[in-house]
């Protein structure tokens, strides 16, 4: 973090509007990205986000080193984005009978274009225990260190990186057969014209 940065942050902490304004504009991509990707909904995460950002506010004064508020705002998202899921868990969710049949009659070749495989890893991802979503999403998609993960899940290094290669592992079993079913479909495609 630069000087600037902690800077900001001081100002943050002393009441400065203007330096938390800085700091949301600075934070709020990154922050959404990562609640979209644990949480799986644009609106949920908006809300995430939000209130994440709600709680950085009051909460400023609990922030001993201006040095980790990455990993402390990151981590007040996370515990948001478990908050969420957990009380999904007692929804029952109305699934859109359209997104479904069209998702299962898709060839694997059309799922497999560059724009659908982009949703097709984030429903993969999805279907990861958050636990595991989360590592992937903090790697991956917002290019966090293995120390900066480990600050922000309360985890060790050594946790941390086991979860990575369990999540990926997991992701390479899930993706694995669709992209063998694109290959048998290219190979007898040709074939099958003749």
């Amino acid at each position: 973090m630069s000087e600037n940065d902690k800077q900001l942050i001081e100002d943050f902490q002393e009441g400065d509007e203007f330096a938390f304004i800085s700091i949301y504009n600075r934070y709020k991509t990154p922050l959404y990205a990562f609640c979209v990707k644990m949480l799986g909904d644009q609106e949920q995460a908006r809300d995430v986000m939000q209130e994440t950002f709600l709680r950085v506010y009051e909460n400023r004064h609990r922030l001993s080193n201006s040095g980790a508020f990455k990993a402390w705002i990151f981590t007040i998202a996370r515990n948001q984005c478990l908050n969420q899921i957990r009380r999904a868990r007692w929804q029952v969710p109305f699934e859109d009978e359209r997104e479904a049949t069209t998702f299962a009659q898709e060839t694997p070749v059309s799922r497999l274009e560059k724009s659908e495989r982009i949703t097709l890893v984030s429903h993969f991802i999805n279907e990861l225990k958050p636990e595991y979503r989360e590592v992937v999403v903090l790697r991956e998609y917002q290019n966090m260190s293995y120390e900066d993960i480990a600050a922000i899940t309360r985890s060790t290094l050594s946790a941390v990186k086991s979860r990575l290669f369990k999540a990926r592992r997991k992701l390479a079993a899930m993706i694995g057969p669709v992209l063998e079913a694109e290959r048998a479909e290219a190979e007898t495609g040709p074939a099958a014209k003749k």
